[in-house]
């Protein structure tokens, strides 16, 4: 029986993956992500921190019309109207069940002794956010308009960070640790929501293609939907916490940012078979 075709579907983290950790710009990979979506070669996912509205920005300025993308860690799928998939209704779907107001409840619960060592994005004005992203002005007020989780910056102890983690599973919220900031979230993850698309496109997918999900992130909280991907790729991270994995299916990019994006997205379609048409 003759092999059949590979179709991609691309699970890209953004900041410090697609878009460089200085600029936020993606423009070294526009062309090849127009070139994957233009020519249907292939999916391009954006599952990222970043809140929807601040995807919604994000997408007027680079070409990436995603048909389905993830925000906030896991905790929110976002479907764009006119798109499709079974197993999901409405415009979005909280995979948590938990809302931005009760996670923010859950922390003011907190004894005051933790509720002390944390610094979210509500504690903070835009201002602040600007500040501690380095985010623009505008950026950072969409960067406020949460869903489903909560950044955080943490001034307290390692062991203090074990007893909030304990605390706050009990309330069925984690806590996940991205490049730049901790995130309260519900139970909902990179991976979870990874798997879940991957299975919708399945259901909707022609028989005669394989699909393969390609995983790109460069931080703890991209680990193991990088690790769970048909092939990860690691993102060096010269700014924030590194991260490794021993699995055969993994490799490092050569490059951080979207540099190394377009050089590893390429080696992985050549030894997939895939060839992309001259624009």
């Amino acid at each position: 029986m003759p092999k059949r075709p590979a179709h991609p579907l691309i699970f890209t983290d953004l900041d410090g993956t697609l878009l460089d950790h200085e600029s936020y710009s993606a423009k070294p990979a526009d062309l090849l992500i127009e070139q994957i979506i233009g020519q249907s070669i292939g999916s391009v996912i954006p599952i990222t921190s970043k809140t929807r509205a601040e995807l919604q920005w994000l997408q007027e300025s680079i070409p990436l019309r995603a048909m389905i993308s993830v925000t906030e860690n896991g905790s929110v799928i976002v479907i764009p109207q006119g798109s499709v998939f079974e197993d999901f209704t409405g415009p979005q779907h909280v995979l948590s069940g938990l809302g931005y107001g009760e996670i923010l409840e859950r922390i003011e619960a907190l004894p005051p002794a933790l509720r002390q060592q944390i610094r979210g994005f509500a504690d903070m004005s835009a201002a602040e956010v600007s500040q501690a992203t380095g985010l623009k002005l505008q950026q950072a007020l969409l960067a406020k308009q949460r869903d489903a989780s909560e950044p955080f910056l943490w001034s307290g102890s390692d062991g203090a960070m074990e007893e909030l983690s304990a605390i706050m599973a009990k309330a069925n919220i984690r806590i996940q640790q991205g490049g730049r900031f901790y995130h309260f979230t519900g139970d909902a993850n990179k991976a979870q929501a990874m798997a879940r698309i991957k299975a919708s496109f399945a259901d909707q997918q022609e028989a005669d293609c394989e699909l393969i999900s390609i995983a790109l992130g460069d931080g703890p909280n991209d680990l193991e939907m990088i690790e769970s991907a048909d092939r990860g790729v690691i993102m060096p991270n010269p700014r924030g916490v590194s991260i490794n994995s021993s699995k055969s299916h993994v490799r490092m990019a050569p490059a951080p940012g979207p540099q190394g994006w377009v050089l590893a997205v390429q080696e992985l379609f050549s030894e997939l078979g895939i060839i992309l048409a001259e624009s």
